[in-house]
C-alpha cells in the first residue's frame, strides 16, 4: 500500500532513557531538522495521573534547558475529564503551534485513553505531514501503533493480558504494528522482563488474542524515522527488533536504511480498523467549542504578554458583542453559553437594557 501523503516531519521513538546523555543526540538532532525557529512542547498526559507530574515536568523543563538550551512550554492534559474544557483548547493551542513535541514516561495505557478519540491523534498527524519533529519515549511511544501494551495492568496488577486500542500515528507512514519500547529490559533478573516487561510468554498471549507486527526498540535506544528523507535510523545502546509473520529482524546502530525497507516489513492491513475519531457535535457545541478555544488562545496570549492588555480586553469585547448579537436574535441558549464561558474565565459581565459591560471578578 502506497500512502498518498507526502511525509515532510520526522519522529524519534526511543525505547527509555529520554533524559540521559546517551540519547541527548537524538533531541538534538530532532531539533536541528527544524532549523533555527524552533517553538517546542511537552505534553504531560503519560505521567499526567502520578502524584509527582510536578516535579516530572520540571525535570524535563531542566533537561531541555541544560542540555539542549532550548526553552519548552508545557502543554498539559492530565485528564480526559478536561476534554472540550477551555484548559483543553489551551492545550490543543500550544501543540497546534509547536514544531517539536515531546511525550515520554508513565503508563501507555493511560496515554492512549486521553489522547484516542480526541484531536490529539489527528494534530500530531498534521504536524508530521507539515514538517515537525515529534520525541515520543518509553509509554508515548507505546501509544504509536495500532494498538497498545497496558502495561501497569498486566505486569503490575496481574490482570490477564489484553490489547488497548493506541492512536495508530505511525500509519501516517504506511506502518502497521505495536511499538514495544524496553524491548530488551532485564530488570527482572529472574524472570523475563523483556518486551516491555510483559516477558514472551505473555507477548505470546497476546498475539493470540490479535496477531500483530512487532516494533521493538530497547533500552537507550532511538529509532529515528525521517518522512522528508524516507529514510530511518537507530542510535544509542541498542538495536530495533521487527517482528511479523516471516520471522524477525534487526536493525543496528551506525547504518541508515530506506523507509520502504521498514514499511515492507510493517505493511499496512486492509483488514484493520483505522483508529480516527471524527466525533459528531450539535451546533451549540460547536458554538461552545469556538467560544472556549477563543479563551484558550486569550490565556496564552496574557501568558506571552502580561501588559498586554489592549488586546486582551478588544478580545472580550468582542465575545460580548458576540453574545448580545445572540441575544438580539433571541438565541438565548446559545447567548448564555458565552456568559458562562466568559464567568469561567473570571470574568464578570454587568447587563444592561441595550448593552453590556465587563470587568475581571476581584
Amino acid at each position: 500500500m502506497v500512502s498518498m501523503k507526502k511525509v515532510n516531519g520526522s519522529i524519534a521513538i526511543l525505547g527509555s532513557g529520554e533524559t540521559s546523555p546517551n540519547l541527548v543526540s537524538v533531541h538534538r538532532k530532532l531539533l536541528n531538522k527544524i532549523g533555527d525557529n524552533v517553538s517546542a512542547s511537552l505534553i504531560d498526559t503519560p505521567f499526567g495521573f502520578q502524584e509527582n507530574a510536578d516535579q516530572l515536568v520540571d525535570k524535563l523543563i531542566e533537561f531541555y534547558d541544560v542540555s539542549l538550551n532550548i526553552d519548552i512550554k508545557l502543554a498539559s492534559y492530565r485528564t480526559k475529564k478536561d476534554f472540550k474544557s477551555v484548559e483543553y483548547f489551551e492545550f490543543t493551542k500550544i501543540i497546534e503551534d509547536s514544531n517539536f513535541i515531546f511525550s515520554g514516561p508513565g503508563s501507555p495505557s493511560y496515554a492512549a485513553k486521553n489522547w484516542v478519540e480526541t484531536d490529539v491523534p489527528n494534530i500530531f498527524e498534521e504536524k508530521l505531514l507539515n514538517g515537525s519533529s515529534l520525541v515520543f519515549a518509553s509509554a508515548a511511544a507505546s501509544t504509536l501503533g495500532i494498538r497498545t501494551i497496558p502495561v501497569y495492568e498486566i505486569y503490575k496488577v496481574g490482570i490477564d493480558p489484553y490489547w488497548e486500542s493506541g492512536i495508530n500515528l505511525l500509519q501516517v507512514f504506511d506502518i502497521n504494528c505495536v511499538v514495544v519500547p524496553h524491548f530488551n529490559n532485564k530488570e527482572g533478573g529472574n524472570h523475563d522482563t523483556s518486551m516491555s516487561y510483559l516477558g514472551e510468554n505473555r507477548m505470546k498471549k497476546l498475539q493470540q488474542i490479535h496477531p500483530t507486527n512487532i516494533l521493538g526498540v530497547d533500552e537507550h535506544t532511538a529509532l529515528i524515522i525521517d518522512g522528508k528523507e524516507n529514510s530511518f535510523e537507530v542510535e544509542g545502546l541498542g538495536e530495533v527488533t521487527v517482528i511479523n509473520n516471516n520471522g524477525t529482524k534487526k536493525f543496528s546502530v551506525g547504518d541508515k536504511y530506506s523507509l520502504d525497507n521498514l514499511i515492507e516489513l510493517l505493511k499496512i492491513d486492509d483488514s484493520e480498523e483505522k483508529v480516527k475519531s471524527e466525533p459528531n457535535f450539535s451546533e451549540n457545541e460547536n458554538i461552545e467549542d469556538t467560544l472556549k478555544k477563543e479563551i484558550a488562545s486569550l490565556r496564552i496570549e496574557i501568558d506571552k504578554n502580561k501588559k498586554n492588555s489592549e488586546n486582551v480586553s478588544k478580545l472580550i469585547d468582542k465575545l460580548i458583542e458576540y453574545r448580545l448579537k445572540l441575544r438580539s436574535l433571541e438565541k438565548y441558549e446559545e447567548s448564555d453559553i458565552v456568559r458562562d464561558i466568559l464567568i469561567e474565565s473570571n470574568i464578570e459581565i454587568e447587563d444592561n437594557k441595550e448593552s453590556s459591560s465587563w470587568k475581571f471578578k476581584d
